[in-house]
This record gives C-alpha cells, sequence and structure tokens, in this order.
C-alpha cells in the first residue's frame, strides 16, 4: 500500500518535471500519532488531482495515467487494505498545480 502510494507520487512530480525542467520534484513521507492511531502522510508537489477525479480514483480500474501505464488497480487495493484489512481510513487532499497528500490513518 505505501510501495503504490509512494511510487504514484514519484510518477506525479516525474510527469511536471517533463513539463517544467526548472522544477523540484518533492515527495514525503511523515508519521504521527494521533488520537490512538497511527497516521502516514504521502505529499508530492506534483500537477494535484483534478477536482473531477477525487472521487473516483479509489474505484476500481479507474486511471488517470496514459493508456498502457497503468491498471487503475493500486489505490483501489490500498484503500480496501487499509479500510477493509485493517480498519482505516485513506484519503487525499489535493489542487491541481498544487500536488496531492494521501492520509493513511491507521488504528493502534
Amino acid at each position: 500500500m505505501l510501495l503504490n502510494l509512494i511510487g504514484n507520487a514519484f510518477d506525479a512530480v516525474e510527469e511536471h518535471l517533463r513539463e517544467d525542467d526548472a522544477f523540484e520534484p518533492r515527495v514525503t513521507v511523515a508519521t504521527r500519532a494521533v488520537d490512538g492511531a497511527v497516521e502516514i502522510r504521502v505529499t508530492d508537489n506534483g500537477g494535484g488531482i483534478a477536482p473531477q477525479h477525487q472521487d473516483d480514483i479509489f474505484k476500481p480500474f479507474f486511471t488517470t495515467k496514459p493508456t498502457g501505464s497503468g491498471t487503475g488497480l493500486g489505490l483501489s487495493m490500498s484503500y480496501d487494505t487499509v479500510t477493509k484489512g485493517h480498519g482505516g481510513t485513506l484519503t487525499v487532499e489535493s489542487e491541481p498545480g498544487e500536488g496531492a497528500t494521501f492520509t493513511v490513518t491507521l488504528p493502534r
């Protein structure tokens, strides 16, 4: 699950770098204890996720990647692993052009 989130973040900054060679890519992973849970945040400064896609990105087979570049299963499987397998949450916050932050919250 974390490898998928980090891999997607790397893809996002790499795509942004192809569009702007002066761009300085950044991917961060942060953890903290919050209200009896563990929070893991994966943040990138890539192109962000369009608002019309944010409600769909955790659905099976949905992808914003070019044909042949993704199956649309990574985020769906990550979501199921976190929510159904561990009783946690997986959310996203994103602004187009500003990157994205995926937050995983797992009960202790």
